[in-house]
């Protein structure tokens, strides 16, 4: 009953989770289908090479602003209390999706970037509701409370595309096919915001303080980031991550363009397997990592589900046999999962409880970060081989491996005998 309780505390911030997830991903079926298909809605009258250059500025704009503001609110959350900054940032995601839709409805690309830049500046809620689960937590239930709030993420992850896609890829699609999913996640982000406003009780932060604009520092995310990479411990968990986000943004990106060259499938088939590598996620949240927490220490786990994925990307990267391609699917995105699970508890684990909604913006900065670079990084590579961005991933995702099963280095404070 204790755990049900503690469940059920965390509920309206699973939800807020759920609904930044859903609309993070929503947005690529729905702005493919609408700018760069063969029956375009948006920029009807221009060419594709100019909607292919707005539909990559509109998705990497998004990441962009995240990686900026994500420390900004997670730094204002600790100090001013996690409830304000999510019920903002849920209003703010509620907002951009009324922008983007108006931008369907009214062919206007600039309500559309609007839109995007918004979205991706009130991206934070995640790391917030991360930091306010652990808040909720103590040292026993923390690993079950990061477990739950990815689980959630993962749910998300799914619910995004399938809810895009099966609007935004009817027979025959009509602006109201593409504007009804956007309604829905505007839908959702409100009502986000009641429970949070209904059913969310923060706890008392002795030290949350009172905060005008003039008090807010645009530049505090920098001086953030700047400042975890000073100290040793937390540095090093920053470049594993960092590795390994640049390696499965490069694989996960560009999986379709391995299914269409290698294997020519057709798009029902790229999308299935896209369907069971979130089943993959939410295995790993929901059973795997709560189990394997009880039992070996975050940086064991971390280490060998590295090697994990380093493995079963290579089998991918070698096999010409689509049937192997579909064995893979499960397991390496429960593997990655986990990994990425336990680097998130190591990164909790390395600041004090006031500290929490910082360290957990970071690791959203760092993971914008690694997917926006491997993105473009990879687009330019495919322009080589189609196989180019898979040796980024391999050679990353093994660096990743190799550093987190190297010796973990001390922290500043112990450095100092403090």
């Amino acid at each position: 009953m204790t755990t049900v309780r503690f469940v059920l505390r965390l509920v309206p911030l699973l939800a807020a989770i759920l609904i930044d997830s859903i609309s993070y991903t929503i947005v690529v079926p729905v702005l493919a289908a609408a700018l760069v298909s063969d029956n375009p809605i948006l920029m009807t009258g221009q060419g594709q090479s100019i909607r292919y250059i707005v539909y990559g500025v509109a998705l990497g704009v998004f990441e962009l602003m995240m990686l900026y503001m994500a420390p900004v609110l997670g730094e204002i959350s600790d100090r001013i209390g996690r409830r304000p900054v999510l019920v903002a940032c849920l209003i703010g995601v509620a907002a951009s999706f009324v922008l983007i839709g108006g931008a369907i409805l009214f062919n206007i690309v600039a309500l559309l970037l609007l839109g995007r830049i918004l979205g991706g500046a009130m991206a934070g809620s995640q790391a917030v509701a991360q930091a306010a689960a652990v808040d909720q937590s103590n040292e026993e239930t923390k690993p079950l409370a990061l477990s739950l709030c990815l689980f959630a993420s993962s749910v998300g992850f799914i619910l995004g595309p399938l809810i895009g896609g099966a609007m935004a890829h009817a027979e025959r699609p009509t602006v109201f096919d593409f504007t009804i999913p956007i309604g829905i996640t505007a839908l959702l982000a409100l009502l986000a915001v009641a429970l949070i406003l209904l059913w969310y009780r923060e706890p008392v932060r002795p030290q949350a303080q009172r905060m005008v604009l003039k008090d807010v520092d645009l530049l505090m995310g920098v001086r953030g980031f700047r400042a975890a990479l000073v100290d040793p411990v937390i540095r090093r968990i920053v470049v594993i991550f960092a590795c390994m986000q640049v390696a499965w943004g490069a694989y996960f990106l560009f999986l379709p363009s391995l299914l269409f060259e290698r294997f020519d499938v057709d798009t029902g088939a790229v999308s299935l397997m896209m369907g069971l590598l979130g089943v993959g996620f939410c295995a790993a949240y929901g059973l795997c990592l709560p189990w394997l927490q009880k039992r070996i220490a975050a940086r064991t786990i971390a280490a060998w589900s590295l090697w994990g994925t380093a493995a079963l990307m290579a089998v991918s990267f070698w096999s010409h046999d689509l049937e192997v391609q579909w064995a893979i699917a499960f397991p390496i995105a429960t593997v990655v999962s986990i990994a990425y699970g336990a680097i998130i508890t190591q990164f909790s684990d390395a600041v004090e409880s006031d500290r929490q909604g910082w360290i957990l913006g970071i690791s959203i900065s760092v993971t914008a970060l690694a997917w926006g670079s491997s993105s473009i990084a990879a687009g330019m590579l495919s322009g080589l081989d189609y196989m180019a961005p898979f040796v980024l991933a391999l050679v990353a995702m093994f660096a990743s491996a190799g550093l987190a099963t190297m010796r973990p280095v001390q922290s500043v404070a112990q450095l100092k005998g403090e």
